[in-house]
C-alpha cells in the first residue's frame, strides 16, 4: 500500500496564526515514546510457566546508553538454567532473559562517542536481557562489530565459538597435526571446535549420539571439517589409534557419563579432559588408571568466570580473532532455526528437551517493525513545510528554510509538527511540493535498488513488476535517467491502456500486461535481456521476472514480496536472490550516504527529470476519502494521496 503522504506548506489555512507558514518547530531534545516487546520472569521455574510476554515503554536514555533495535538472540542452555534459578550467577527478579544477541544502533547517549547511530553491535555482557525488539545498553555492554558478520554469526558469537576458543588454547599447547577428541560434537560449541581445529590445521574425532539420519549429521559435520565422526557405539570398537592418527592430548566434554569415560581409554598419556557441559546429567566417571599410569587430568571450564577475570585486551584479541575467522567463512554459525519473537514458546520447548541443544540451535528473530509508538500517535512518514522555530542548539537549520522529514513514524498529518534537527532535510525552495512532500520513500527505494544490487551500465535492461506503483513510477524515471532499459508489468485491470501512456510518458522502454509478459520468449535487438529484476508482487508476477531474467542475473525482493520464502531458487539457482527494505538500509546508511542519495534525486527533480507519482491532492479533512480509495496491494495501485495544507 502506498502511505499517504503529507503536503505540509501552508499559506492560506494557517495565515491566522502565522501567515503563509506551516510551524515545524525544531527542539534539540524532544523524545519519542517507544514500546518494546519483550520476554519477562518474575519468578524462577519452569520456563514455559514463568516467562511472560509483555510491551512496555522505553525509558529516556541515560549520557552512558545506547539504544539497541535487536536483530536476532539465541536461547543458550545457561539461559534456560537461569530462568529456573539453577545457574550459578543470580539474577534480581523480575528480569529480561538473554546473555547473547546482535542488534542495529537506534540512538546514542550524549556522552557515547565511539558506538554511531546504524552500527551493528553485539552484547558481550552476560545477563543484559536480549529477549527484546528493542533495548537499552549501557556502551560498555556493547562491541560494534563489521556489517558484513552475519546476524547469526554474530548473535551467538560471545558463548559457544569463545567457548571453543579458549578450551583449544588454555589447557594444551596445540600445534598443527595434533588431535583433539570431544563428545557431543554436534553441539553448537562442538561445531566451532571443528571448524577451528580445522583452520588451524588440527585434526578432531568426533562422537554424536546414534540416531535415524545419522549417515546425515555425519556428512554434516565432515563438510564442516570434521577429521573422524563416530557414534558411541562405533567408539568402543575403533582401532584409528593404533597407527593411523595420533593419540589426542586434549578431550572437551560436555556430555559426562559413560561418554565421558570413552574419552579417557583414548587419550595420550599426560592429556587433560575438559568439561564444560553435562548434557546426560550424570556425573563423570573417570577410571583409576586414566590418572596413575597415563597421568590424565580433569579440568573444568566456564566461560562467565574466565570473562570475569581476564584482561580487557585478551577478550578484545579473542573476539577479533572469532570475528576475522566468520568473516573469512572459515567459522560459521551452527545448524540452527530462526523462530520468529511472537512464537518464543517453541524456542523454549526445545529448550527443555533432553536432546534439545544438541540438534539445532535456536534463535529469535526479531521483525522489522521496531518503533512501535506509544498511543496515541498521530500518523504519517513523510512531509515537506517550512521551518518557523528553531531551538537555541539547533545548528542544521534555519527559519523559513524549506525541509523534509526524513525519518519513519513522526507524524506528519498535521499542520504544525516538532522534529529533531536530525529528522530533516532542507531542500531546495525550487522543488516542486508534490515531488517534495513523496521524496524520502519511493524515489529512495527505487534509487537504493537500482544501485546496490548490480552494477548496471547504459543500454542494459531491467524488468520489474508493479511498475504503476509510486515505486515502479520511480524506477523508470530513474532508469531513463540513467540510459537504462526497463520492461514493466502490470496488471491488466481496468483503465489499462491509460496506465500503459502514463508510464511510456514518464520513458518506460515497453510496459506489458502480466499475460503479454508470460508469452514473451525473445527480445528485439535494441532490448537486451534483463540482467536485473525487482519484484514486489511474487506469485506469477515473480514467474514471469525469473522467466525472462537473464543468466547469472540479480532479483531483489521488496515490498509485499520482501516476506515470502525464496522457494523458486531451485528453478533459476544461477540467479542471485537479494531482499530490501528502506528501514533495513537507512539503519546502517552513513548521514553522508543519505545526503548524497537526497541531493542527486532532488537535482533530478528541481531540473524536471523526476517527477511526483500520479496522485491527487486533498484536503486533511477528507482523509476518509484518501483511506477508501488507497488499494491495499501494488499491482492495482494506479492514483496516490497528498494531504495539501495550501488549500484554501
Amino acid at each position: 500500500m502506498k502511505v499517504l503522504t503529507i503536503l505540509s506548506l501552508s499559506k492560506t489555512a494557517l495565515n491566522i496564526l502565522k501567515p503563509k507558514k506551516i510551524c515545524t518547530i525544531i527542539r534539540e531534545n524532544q523524545h519519542r515514546n517507544l514500546m518494546s516487546k519483550q520476554l519477562i520472569y518474575q519468578e524462577f521455574g519452569d520456563p514455559l510457566q514463568v516467562v511472560k510476554y509483555r510491551e512496555c515503554e522505553v525509558p529516556p536514555l541515560g549520557s552512558q546508553e545506547v539504544l539497541v533495535r535487536m536483530l536476532a538472540a539465541p536461547v543458550n542452555p545457561a539461559d534456560i538454567n537461569t530462568i529456573q534459578g539453577k545457574y550459578p550467577v543470580k539474577v534480581e527478579l523480575p528480569s529480561i532473559p538473554g546473555n547473547e544477541g546482535v542488534g542495529c544502533v537506534v540512538e546514542v547517549g550524549s556522552d557515547v562517542k565511539d558506538i554511531k547511530k546504524g552500527n551493528k553491535v553485539i552484547v558481550t555482557v552476560p545477563l543484559q536481557g536480549t529477549w527484546r525488539n528493542l533495548g537499552t545498553f549501557q556502551k560498555s555492554s556493547l562491541l560494534v562489530v563489521p556489517d558484513a558478520l552475519g546476524n547469526v554469526e554474530a548473535a551467538s558469537l560471545t558463548v559457544n565459538p569463545c567457548t571453543a576458543l579458549r578450551m583449544l588454547c588454555d589447557f594444551v599447547c596445540l600445534k598443527e597435526g595434533d588431535v583433539v577428541i570431544q563428545n557431543g560434537a554436534n553441539s553448537a560449541c562442538g561445531q566451532n571446535v571443528i571448524q577451528i581445529c580445522k583452520a588451524w590445521g588440527i585434526k578432531t574425532v568426533n562422537v554424536v549420539r546414534n540416531r535415524p539420519d545419522i549417515a546425515e549429521l555425519k556428512k554434516y559435520l565432515q563438510d564442516l571439517g570434521a577429521t573422524y565422526v563416530f557414534t558411541e557405539e562405533e567408539m568402543r570398537k575403533i582401532t584409528i589409534f593404533k597407527g593411523e592418527v595420533k593419540k589426542p592430548q586434549l578431550a572437551l566434554n560436555c556430555v559426562g557419563g559413560k561418554s565421558a569415560t570413552e574419552l579417557f581409554r583414548y587419550m595420550d598419556h599426560g592429556g587433560i579432559m575438559v568439561t564444560y557441559g553435562g548434557m546426560s546429567r550424570e556425573p563423570v566417571i573417570v577410571p583409576t588408571s586414566a590418572f596413575i599410569f597415563k597421568n590424565n587430568s580433569c579440568r573444568g571450564f566456564w566461560m562467565t568466570a574466565w570473562n570475569k577475570n581476564a584482561p580487557e585486551a585478551d577478550k578484545e584479541k579473542m573476539l577479533q580473532e572469532i570475528i576475522k575467522l566468520m568473516l573469512s567463512k572459515q567459522l560459521k554459525a551452527p545448524i540452527h532455526k530462526m523462530v520468529k519473537f511472537d512464537n518464543y514458546q517453541e524456542a523454549l520447548k526445545n529448550a527443555l528437551t533432553p536432546q534439545g541443544f544438541a540438534g539445532c540451535k535456536y534463535l529469535f528473530e526479531f521483525g522489522r517493525n521496531f518503533c512501535l509508538p506509544k498511543l496515541p500517535i498521530v500518523p504519517g512518514d513523510e512531509g515537506v513545510g517550512e521551518v518557523v522555530e528553531v531551538g537555541s542548539h539547533v545548528c542544521t537549520v534555519e527559519p523559513d528554510e524549506r525541509v523534509v522529514i526524513t525519518s519513519k513514524m513522526m507524524g506528519t498529518w498535521r499542520y504544525y509538527g516538532i522534529y529533531h534537527e536530525r529528522d530533516i532535510h532542507v531542500i531546495s525552495p525550487n522543488l516542486p511540493l508534490p515531488e517534495a512532500s513523496m521524496l524520502t520513500t519511493s524515489p529512495c527505494m527505487a534509487y537504493r535498488m537500482l544501485r546496490d544490487f548490480r552494477k548496471l551500465k547504459p543500454g542494459e535492461t531491467i524488468i520489474q513488476n508493479a511498475a504503476n506503483s509510486a515505486c515502479g513510477q520511480s524506477v523508470i524515471q530513474l532508469c531513463r535517467a540513467w540510459g537504462i532499459n526497463s520492461i514493466n508489468i502490470v496488471a491488466n485491470h481496468c483503465g489499462f491502456e491509460s496506465v500503459k501512456r502514463n508510464l511510456l510518458n514518464l520513458g518506460a522502454t515497453v510496459v506489458y500486461t502480466l499475460e503479454e509478459a508470460e508469452e514473451l520468449s525473445s527480445f528485439s535487438t535494441s532490448l537486451t535481456r534483463p540482467v536485473l529484476a525487482l519484484n514486489c508482487l511474487g506469485g506469477r508476477y515473480e514467474d514471469v521476472l525469473l522467466k525472462l531474467l537473464e543468466s547469472n542475473g540479480t532479483i531483489v525482493y521488496y515490498g509485499f514480496a520482501f516476506d515470502l520464502p525464496l522457494a523458486k531458487c531451485c528453478l533459476r539457482p544461477d540467479v542471485h536472490y537479494n531482499k530490501f527494505h528502506l528501514c533495513d538500509w537507512d539503519t546502517h546508511a552513513t548521514p553522508v550516504q543519505k545526503d548524497i542519495m537526497m541531493n542527486n534525486i532532488i537535482q533530478m527533480m528541481v531540473i524536471g527529470d523526476f517527477k511526483a507519482p500520479i496522485h491527487e491532492s486533498i484536503e486533511l479533512k477528507n482523509y476518509v476519502h484518501a483511506f477508501r480509495n488507497t488499494v491495499p496491494c501494488e499491482a492495482f495501485s494506479v492514483l496516490n494521496y497528498i494531504f495539501d495544507f495550501t488549500m484554501p
